[in-house]
């Protein structure tokens, strides 16, 4: 005769044994940035940065690719901006709340018709506009609490300015050509 699971015998007497508890472990803060967090954004920007360099050095035969890249790149990058807001929205302890997701869905929308459109200038100006108004306002959200984290932030800002410069520096390039 076997016994059953969390029992033991003991002279032919079974004891229960209560399910053991789960571990409560404080929740751990981050300070500063994560490494991989940083390894990880920084190397994202290099794809956009070199195509940049590619459209303002008029590289024959990567001039075009080069730009339509740049702009999946941007509204895909608006898009993934707009996810992290939903995300960040539905991990609040209080539950998400009708403004917060509405601003996860608002960059996705707005970056659509950079998908559709044809004006290459137009799709340029429509990233260049969107990155530093969703910095600004995710400074602002961290700022009162309701955004992502600091390290986030840390992370993001610079490599805002770094994608801003190089999509400025396209579009003067195309404008330029």
């Amino acid at each position: 005769m076997t016994a059953p699971a969390n029992t033991y015998p003991l002279h032919n007497t079974a004891i229960q044994t209560p399910p053991a508890a789960p571990i409560e472990r404080a929740p751990q803060k981050v300070t500063g940035l994560p490494q991989s967090a940083a390894a990880l954004a920084y190397a994202g920007a290099l794809p956009p940065i070199i195509a940049a360099m590619l459209v303002a050095l008029q590289a024959e035969g990567f001039v075009n690719v080069a730009l339509e890249f740049m702009i999946l790149y941007g509204g895909a990058l608006i898009a993934f901006f707009g996810g992290v807001r939903w995300g960040v929205a539905v991990m609040r302890v209080q539950g998400p709340n009708f403004r917060s997701l509405l601003g996860g869905i608002i960059p996705l929308a707005y970056a659509l018709p950079i998908f559709a459109l044809e004006d290459v200038a137009l799709r340029l100006w429509m990233i260049i506009a969107a990155l530093p108004i969703l910095l600004i306002d995710d400074l602002r959200a961290t700022a009162r609490g309701s955004g992502a984290p600091d390290w986030y932030l840390g992370v993001r800002a610079p490599l805002t300015i770094l994608m801003e410069v190089a999509f400025v520096m396209a579009l003067a390039a195309y404008l330029l050509a």
